[in-house]
């Protein structure tokens, strides 16, 4: 066959697969179905979008949503986990390996350009699969007279020799079917998700962060009252102490005020304890010694939360990392259906070299000593054993198993956010009750101590009157807490964020 003809049935080759691409039997599959119809609002806003007429400005993905809150601890120490947290280290790592994954997956649609140097010392046999009266090289095998061995044209053919080899070898595959490109775009896919995975354990890191300053806070809160509650305690056990000896009180009203103290006294240990526990910690997450971390004390009620939007638009989830790494996740699926499929159709690839040979080393270098080779192949897949088959049912598999995770991480953020919205929405209404509660408690506390000194009420009932404002003042501090906790939650649930600094009122 000509040089020429094989061109030719190359070409043709080419535009049959061509056209074979563009065929009915070679139609990619429908794109996965992942996305939900988003609904406009959420149900627990407190407003819908016509009734507040205006767009909610929010953060982008990756912005330091914490600063909505205004302190500077919180965001110092943000900025700490953001540096030194060892999961978020592990997370940017995932990211480069996948990015390097993608890189190397890439390079096969380039040609492969390779020097197989070689240097080998070999010895030629007469026994081997070598006949006479065969033309080899343009000479004739003759036989040798007698028992001898064989000669090539008077030369032995038992002979030991050297060679070397200079070669510059090319390869490549040329992605008729699309195999490689398919691969590429899978393996880029699951880069972008590992990129949306980082994204997402940033964003669980910095609620993590928050949240557990919040409750530090909250903790802080409730030692200050139980400290407060055991110096009254003490100045009441101090009074009782001195009217029994004055002959107005009893033992019995002496030793109830010492245990109430003494109560007071444990309960504050306790607290003291959880204090501890929460800013180790903090410390964990900040990436920092539990040894040397510290926190200064401060009362969650000298914070101030911030307001939340009237209406908060539910296209906000789509901002959410883990919804984009599942969106990713479908992509790489479907590129590998595309990939597994190509694996029916004919490999097409190209081989070629040039370089020098020789017996001789001080003649590599000489214009006779050049070789040269080029070669195209097209490898046809004929029968497996069900191979490809099976890769391709697994993949339309993964395919389905990555459109159904998507569907259920976007039930969740909705779901989330809702019980986000209704936390807030029904804390603030608890906390003003919460707040009437400590007021109504405290007058019934004073008029009890201006009772039981006028001698209308006896001590037990004083006492009775002060535990339950400490109840309530410590039932405050839990619902004030909740309500920072559900804050955060909703800033996770909305994929980092409503507000926008620039925004005025946005605090």
């Amino acid at each position: 066959m000509s040089a020429l003809s094989i061109k030719a049935a190359c070409c043709g080759l080419l535009l049959a697969g061509a056209a074979y691409l563009a065929s009915p039997a070679f139609a990619e599959d429908a794109p996965p179905q992942g996305n939900l119809t988003v609904p406009t609002h959420f149900k627990e806003a407190s407003l819908s979008p016509e009734e507040a007429g205006a767009s909610v400005a929010r953060f982008t993905a990756g912005s330091p949503w914490w600063s909505v809150f205004g302190d500077p601890m919180l965001d110092r120490l943000e900025e700490q986990a953001l540096a030194s947290n060892q999961d978020l280290q592990g997370a940017v790592a995932r990211v480069t390996e996948a990015r390097a994954q993608a890189g190397a997956v890439a390079s096969g649609l380039y040609p492969n350009l390779s020097a197989p140097l070689s240097a080998s010392r070999q010895r030629t046999t007469n026994t081997g699969p070598v006949t006479t009266s065969e033309l080899v090289g343009g000479a004739f095998i003759l036989p040798s007279s007698g028992p001898g061995p064989l000669t090539f044209a008077g030369k032995a053919l038992t002979n030991t020799f050297d060679d070397y080899q200079v070669p510059l070898a090319v390869s490549y595959e040329v992605d008729v079917f699309g195999r490689v490109s398919h691969a590429v775009g899978q393996a880029r896919a699951n880069a972008e998700a590992s990129l949306a995975d980082r994204q997402g354990v940033r964003l669980s890191l910095t609620a993590q962060v928050a949240a557990n300053y919040f409750a530090l806070r909250a903790a802080d809160s409730r030692l200050s009252v139980l400290d407060r509650t055991v110096r009254l305690r003490s100045d009441a056990e101090q009074v009782q102490d001195q009217r029994v000896k004055g002959g107005t009180a009893t033992d019995v009203d002496l030793l109830r005020a010492r245990v109430e103290r003494e109560s007071t006294e444990a309960d504050l240990i306790d607290a003291q304890q959880q204090r501890a526990e929460l800013e180790n910690a903090l410390a964990l997450l900040c990436g920092q010694s539990a040894s040397t971390f510290h926190v200064e004390p401060m009362p969650l009620e000298q914070l101030s939360p911030p307001v939340i939007p009237a209406t908060i638009p539910a296209q906000l989830i789509a901002q959410r990392p883990d919804l984009v790494e599942a969106d990713r996740r479908i992509a790489a699926a479907s590129e590998g259906v595309k990939a597994a499929r190509a694996q029916f159709y004919p490999a097409v690839s190209v081989r070629g070299a040039y370089g020098f040979e020789s017996s001789e080393a001080n003649q590599l270098a000489e214009n006779q000593s050049r070789a040269w080779s080029i070669a195209g192949a097209i490898n046809i897949p004929i029968f497996d054993g069900g191979r490809n088959s099976s890769n391709l049912k697994a993949a339309r598999s993964r395919n389905e198993e990555a459109v159904d995770a998507y569907r259920e991480t976007a039930l969740r953020a909705f779901r989330e956010v809702e019980d986000a919205l209704g936390n807030l929405r029904r804390r603030a209404l608890q906390a003003e009750a919460r707040r009437h509660a400590v007021d109504d408690a405290r007058r019934v506390f004073e008029a009890s101590q201006r009772s039981y000194r006028d001698g209308g009420l006896t001590y037990f009932e004083v006492v009775d009157s002060e535990r339950v404002l400490l109840g309530a003042e410590l039932a405050q501090v839990q619902t004030l807490s909740v309500r920072y906790a559900a804050t955060v939650d909703l800033i996770r649930a909305s994929g980092g964020g409503f507000w926008d600094p620039e925004t005025p009122g946005a605090r």
